[in-house]
């Protein structure tokens, strides 16, 4: 079953897995656009660094509409901020999800805009956790498909441990 701390840890760790990728976008890969379209990979960067919180953070108020599109707050973000930005989104993720009452994720709905409905806690996991960890692994074929073939696929599913406090 899933509790709020495995919530958050999955989270966590997705969150380091997307850094440590990000320290290996090969020379001009940030440019990397698979085909015309597409997000290029600093655009990916962009939206991984708030798309998946911003979402998260709109099922816990109770409105989709409420709060800055993710182009918005991310333009201009350059690449060397990714790390602080993914390290502030998983904090502020987790200080939000224990924060929200229990009751809240288990007993209200939450309907999206294109008329899903799940319990707040099922949302959560449904669509912003899932966006995290689908666009990580975006993030990983892009970085392959820009030229880094030193990645392996343990690259993709692991990251180094943080170190002990």
């Amino acid at each position: 079953m899933l509790t709020v701390e495995s919530v958050i840890a999955i989270w966590e760790k997705e969150t380091r897995v997307c850094i440590n990728l990000a320290s290996k976008v090969p020379v001009g890969g940030l440019d990397y656009r698979p085909s015309a379209g597409q997000r290029t990979t600093l655009e990916l960067m962009r939206y991984l660094s708030y798309g998946p919180y911003n979402a998260a953070r709109r099922i816990l108020i109770g409105d989709w509409a409420n709060g800055r599109p993710t182009a918005e707050v991310t333009a201009g973000m350059p690449a060397s901020d990714f790390t602080a930005r993914m390290e502030w989104q998983a904090s502020a993720f987790a200080r939000e999800l224990r924060a929200a009452s229990p009751a809240d994720l288990a007993n209200f709905d939450f309907t999206f805009t294109w008329g899903e409905t799940y319990k707040r806690g099922e949302a959560i996991a449904m669509y912003p956790l899932r966006w995290l960890t689908g666009y990580r692994m975006q993030l990983f074929l892009y970085l392959k498909g820009a030229g880094n073939s030193q990645l392996g696929f343990a690259d993709c599913w692991r990251a180094p441990v943080p170190a002990a406090a």
